[in-house]
């Protein structure tokens, strides 16, 4: 029964990551056997599992969202997004499942390997398209990507395999040379998102590294080696190159000619001012997740000139949930993030921590958890980090 079930689990994984690069449709179905397979396995546990942090956890959100469905409960958009967070009490129970069929070792190799995998479709466009890459790059456009050319959440999916790679009771024989690969790949994808994502996991790790282990000049040395061939090769790659010197532009031309519709960067700024600006004019705001487009673009065109946004969503998690569900619901949203860097903290397992802090970063420049690729990335690493318990330093140290 117990090799039964770990082939199924490695079916569920597989799909799991087959559904997440390349079929929205597969990941849905996915989701649903992956909830089925847990109630099945986990239903004698009932009693145990009420009295565990992750589920609670895992089905806060669903509820939270209350908060901002109310006032429209019947609207499409409402139902969508409570689609999309259904994927933290799937993780949730899905983790547990792994972790009651010690199956954890097994998953997070197959995760990396995905990963690894999805970077030779942007390794060989370039390879294939270099000038035509260079040229896109530098009107702020990227390589394409798995996740329907998902190019934020793609970065996410990169940045996760990282953090696996660096767990020390990852039986990855070649982990190393897997985060060498990751860490290389995350530059040269160029998604801003994916640097920040990237140095606050290598940047946690040293300094949770330097605390617990010994050699700590040999681990200042190697940070410092990392950080030099960080910004030479955000230097000397074309795609970086290319995006940093779009970014540099965009943001001077806002400041200059203000709002321009053909420039991204300076799109994303406008859209999160008039969020703000909706909510400093709307003391308690929660007009609800269905109407948070519409009074965006309200607002928008006010500031404007009447022009109308591309996007019905502000590029920032807080201000969304601030627009929907008021000043409570935002507060309430932002304790629920942190928790696990919380439970991470008070039983010392460092990766709940790297992990929340980076997804909160994601969430400055993006709604990445009201995507579903956005919310299963942040759920799944927690989920199946949750009970991890770092007793020795890694051998990446």
């Amino acid at each position: 029964m117990q090799e039964k079930g770990k082939n199924i689990l490695l079916s569920l994984t597989a799909l799991l990551l087959g559904g997440l690069l390349w079929s929205r449709a597969v990941l849905s179905i996915t989701t649903a056997l992956w909830l089925l397979y847990a109630v099945y396995l986990l239903r004698k546990s009932i009693p145990s599992l009420v009295k565990e942090p992750l589920v609670w956890w895992s089905f806060a959100p669903v509820l939270l969202l209350v908060l901002g469905i109310y006032q429209q409960p019947l609207a499409a958009a409402n139902h969508r997004l409570w689609m999309n967070y259904c994927a933290y009490p799937v993780a949730g129970l899905g983790a547990l499942t792994v972790s009651k069929m010690n199956f954890t070792k097994s998953f997070v190799p197959l995760w990396i390997h995905a990963a690894l995998l999805a970077m030779l479709y942007p390794l060989g466009w370039f390879v294939l398209h270099s000038a035509e890459v260079i040229a896109q790059y530098g009107s702020g456009q990227s390589l394409p990507v798995f996740m329907n050319n998902d190019h934020l959440r793609f970065g996410m999916f990169i940045c996760s395999a990282l953090l696996f790679c660096l767990l020390p009771e990852n039986p990855l024989q070649y982990k190393k040379t897997a985060f060498i690969l990751l860490t290389g790949s995350v530059l040269f994808l160029s998604v801003r998102t994916a640097w920040v994502m990237a140095f606050i996991l290598l940047g946690g790790f040293s300094l949770y590294s330097l605390k617990s282990a010994s050699g700590k000049t040999r681990i200042l040395l190697r940070t410092a080696a990392l950080v030099i061939l960080t910004a030479a090769a955000l230097w000397f790659l074309p795609t970086a190159n290319q995006k940093i010197r779009y970014s540099i532009y965009d943001w001077e031309q806002f400041n200059s000619r203000g709002y321009d519709s053909t420039y991204s960067d300076g799109v994303r700024r406008a859209v999160n001012t008039a969020a703000w600006q909706y909510i400093q004019s709307n003391e308690h705001a929660a007009v609800g997740w269905a109407a948070v487009p519409t009074e965006l673009q309200q607002q928008f065109a006010l500031l404007y000139n009447g022009s109308i946004p591309p996007f019905g969503w502000p590029f920032n998690q807080w201000l969304f949930w601030w627009m929907g569900s008021g000043w409570w619901g935002m507060l309430l949203f932002t304790g629920w993030l942190f928790f696990p860097a919380y439970y991470g903290w008070k039983k010392r397992n460092p990766f709940l921590v790297i992990w929340t802090l980076a997804i909160a970063a994601s969430c400055l420049v993006e709604c990445n958890l009201n995507y579903q690729f956005g919310a299963l990335l942040h759920a799944w690493p927690l989920a199946l980090l949750w009970h991890y318990r770092k007793q020795a330093p890694t051998d990446f140290t």
